[in-house]
């Protein structure tokens, strides 16, 4: 009995440290979001403007914001989602090789063949009324 007690509550204070912290990420990342498009009007203005910088900062945000649905929704399809996202960023802002490329796309298409064939729903039963005269066929 004490145990499940010690594991309900040990599980109850991870999913709260998992909530802040994700509303610390959030906060952040709004606050980074600001001084991106400060910086923006701020280089047009003085003709320093630099398209790669701009890329990679935004997509390092977009990152931070799958990284935050992934902890708050606790779903494999987020972790697929954050893995594309940082593969994307790697090869578009980053100058890389014919090979290493090619290694990128084949890791993207990897990751769609995964979230496309071998996803299950598995908390479709969990959604399922049963009655206990119904058989299993239905």
């Amino acid at each position: 009995m004490m145990k499940q007690f010690l594991r309900k509550t040990m599980k109850n204070i991870a999913t709260y440290v998992e909530l802040v912290l994700s509303a610390f990420l959030v906060f952040v990342i709004a606050i980074l979001i600001i001084k991106l498009v400060g910086q923006c009007f701020f280089d047009i203005w003085h003709d320093k403007l630099e398209l790669e910088y701009y890329m990679e900062y935004a997509m390092s945000l977009a990152i931070g914001v799958e990284f935050v649905k992934m902890l708050c929704t606790h779903q494999p399809g987020t972790i697929i989602e954050v893995l594309l996202f940082a593969t994307a960023r790697q090869m578009i802002v980053e100058h890389l090789n014919v090979y290493e490329t090619l290694v990128g796309i084949g890791a993207i298409a990897a990751l769609f063949a995964i979230r496309k064939f071998l996803f299950c729903s598995f908390d479709e039963a969990d959604h399922m009324i049963c009655r206990g005269s119904q058989t299993v066929a239905h």
